[in-house]
């Protein structure tokens, strides 16, 4: 038959308090105080990766606007300089059809000052010419 020792089954509570006490102040305390010391720094490594994420996309959309800004910058700078081009080639079509012109006239004004030169010439020489004229035919005349 079974008889349960009171003694002993005292003792063995003593000792699995004893025991639970011992375990939970030297083992189960430390351990937990260890796996919270270790969640922390992982939880705050995760913080530190999502704030680089969120910092590395704030500066990748800064970036990007910059990038997109340039690039209506060189839009504008192009417009510009093609503006500026058609006009100083505008400019230079004016000035070069203005000298054409002068040129032209000049050209007109050299050649009626020599047409009036070559006719003051003529009439300068008219009366010899007629006169010579005359006397040729006069001798042609005698001969035949």
């Amino acid at each position: 038959m079974l008889s349960i020792n009171i003694s002993e089954l005292i003792w063995t509570v003593i000792n699995f308090f004893l025991l639970f006490f011992l375990l939970r102040h030297f083992l189960y305390k430390p351990i937990c105080a260890h796996m919270d010391a270790r969640q922390a720094r992982i939880d705050a490594g995760l913080a530190q990766e999502q704030a680089a994420r969120d910092a590395l996309q704030a500066e990748n959309d800064r970036l990007e606007q910059e990038k997109q800004a340039a690039r209506e910058q060189a839009r504008l700078s192009l417009q510009q300089a093609e503006t500026q081009a058609e006009q100083a080639r505008v400019e230079e079509l004016r000035r070069a059809k203005q000298s054409a012109r002068a040129a032209e006239q000049k050209t007109r004004e050299e050649m009626q000052a020599q047409i009036r030169q070559d006719g003051e010439v003529l009439a300068a020489a008219e009366p010899a010419l007629a006169e010579l004229l005359t006397r040729k035919l006069l001798e042609k005349g005698e001969r035949t």
